[in-house]
């Protein structure tokens, strides 16, 4: 199938309103049976085969064209049929699959009948002649004549599905349950189970009124050799043709008469017929064609299967190409999130210290320019002579004196100011006594209150003070 026609956008979109009911119903069913989802795409393959959706469905899945059927030539080796069709069914099931064909000594059997030469038979074929053609040609071309004018049946939408299952419930109940496996499913998915299981596929068009079909049924179908080479080698699919799944692949097989057999198989690619057995045949003489045509074929199918086991080897191999290309790129990916985490972990961390540094330089610039005001609002030292004077010495961290003179009612927040506007006192510090030692509560609060005095502190007339770094 090609993959131009398989473009499109969705199967389910509105089809042009000029497409009629029986064009809808015709669309619907190639674009099932191709799997082709644009409607138009499936539109101009229908145009391309002036609607005929055989032909449509041959061309869309690459089958062979259709052929005459050869006239038989001898009992061992005629060429097989072709299994595509141009005839036009209706309805929506995926039955109608066609498939190639090719040329075998797997043989077309024709309707045979041991002659019989007696008198009484051929008194008695003289005087049932005229009701033999009246039951099988006359009533017949009434029937024909009456679809024309109520419609055939066999055309009408089913499932396919059920079409099937009804065929064997109804064979069951007319001729037992000693049979074949019936694949249980529509043509379409019979085609692709044995494609994709490998399997040989054998087809068998019922025909309830065709007068060779109860035999078969009865002698053949049960037949445990035939059953044994169907369930060991094949995949076996039947259905009337009187119900609309087993008519259109009738019309896709092209059978000239009953009991219809056909075998299918994958060859070059293609679900091809090799083989076509039609009319009355003995078991021995059916076993024995069918295991020449499973002989002659099984050759495809190995093929195949060394094909498919290459094909699954070369993907194994790619698959495990591309899971260590791709262990080998998650692990360079992984790397490279290590390396820029690493890398940004690093840039956070410049721009953390950069920020405290520059903290600290504006921390140090607001602490200067503090002192510098708060140098320029000391209160002005007493005189040496004046009242209630207290004399303090003051030792800072690096072993600088300091003295000062205050008053005794002065507040400590004096003290602490003189300190602090001091350029080599500590930025953050407290002043205490040294025995008994105490902290002098000097340090101006953000309320109004102010520290207590000197003399409330119990300070005397000398005083000697230490000022602790509280960063160091």
């Amino acid at each position: 199938m090609s993959s131009s026609e398989n473009e499109g956008d969705n199967s389910n979109s509105p089809p042009p309103p000029q497409i009629g009911d029986v064009e809808m119903e015709t669309l619907l069913e190639f674009q099932q049976i191709t799997g082709v989802e644009d409607i138009d795409v499936s539109r101009q393959v229908l145009d391309r085969h002036n609607w005929d959706i055989i032909a449509a469905i041959n061309g869309q899945m690459g089958f062979e064209p259709p052929m005459d059927q050869p006239p038989f030539q001898n009992h061992n080796h005629i060429d097989a049929q072709n299994a595509t069709t141009s005839r036009r069914p209706q309805g929506n099931s995926s039955a109608s699959n066609s498939v190639a064909s090719s040329s075998n000594r797997f043989p077309t059997v024709p309707a045979r009948r041991p002659p019989t030469f007696s008198i009484f038979s051929w008194v008695w074929k003289v005087f049932t002649a005229p009701m033999e053609f009246f039951f099988r040609y006359l009533w017949n071309f009434i029937g024909y004549g009456l679809q024309f004018i109520r419609g055939d049946p066999r055309r009408a939408i089913t499932d396919p599905a059920v079409d099937v299952d009804d065929f064997i419930r109804k064979y069951e109940a007319e001729f037992g349950t000693v049979h074949p496996d019936f694949y249980r499913g529509t043509y379409s998915q019979a085609l692709q189970e044995a494609k994709r299981e490998l399997k040989f596929l054998l087809v068998y068009l019922h025909c309830d009124d065709h007068i060779d079909t109860a035999p078969f049924c009865r002698l053949v179908m049960p037949n445990q050799g035939y059953r044994d080479l169907i369930r060991e080698n094949m995949i076996f699919w039947a259905c009337s043709v009187s119900k609309p799944e087993g008519y259109r692949t009738s019309q896709a097989l092209r059978e000239n008469t009953y009991p219809f057999l056909a075998l299918i198989v994958l060859k070059n690619n293609r679900m091809t017929v090799v083989g076509r057995i039609e009319g009355v045949i003995d078991p021995e003489e059916l076993l024995a064609r069918l295991h020449q045509g499973v002989a002659d074929n099984e050759a495809f199918l190995v093929a195949e299967r060394q094909d498919r086991l290459e094909r699954s080897m070369t993907q194994t191999l790619r698959a495990q190409q591309d899971e260590a290309y791709l262990e080998s790129l998650r692990a360079d990916q992984e790397k490279d999130r290590k390396k820029r985490e690493a890398e940004e972990k690093k840039r956070q961390e410049e721009l953390e210290k950069q920020r405290l540094v520059d903290e600290e330089i504006e921390r140090k610039e607001s602490v200067k320019q503090r002192k510098s005001v708060t140098l320029m609002n000391l209160k002005e030292e007493p005189a040496p002579d004046a009242a209630n004077v207290i004399r303090v010495i003051i030792k800072l961290p690096n072993g600088q004196r300091l003295e000062r003179r205050f008053l005794s009612s002065d507040s400590l927040k004096h003290l602490y100011n003189f300190v602090f506007s001091h350029p080599m006192s500590p930025d953050l510090f407290e002043i205490a006594t040294n025995f008994p030692k105490r902290t002098l509560p000097c340090k101006p609060s953000s309320d109004d209150d102010d520290p207590p005095t000197f003399s409330e502190f119990g300070l005397q007339r000398n005083e000697m003070l230490f000022v602790y770094d509280l960063e160091s």
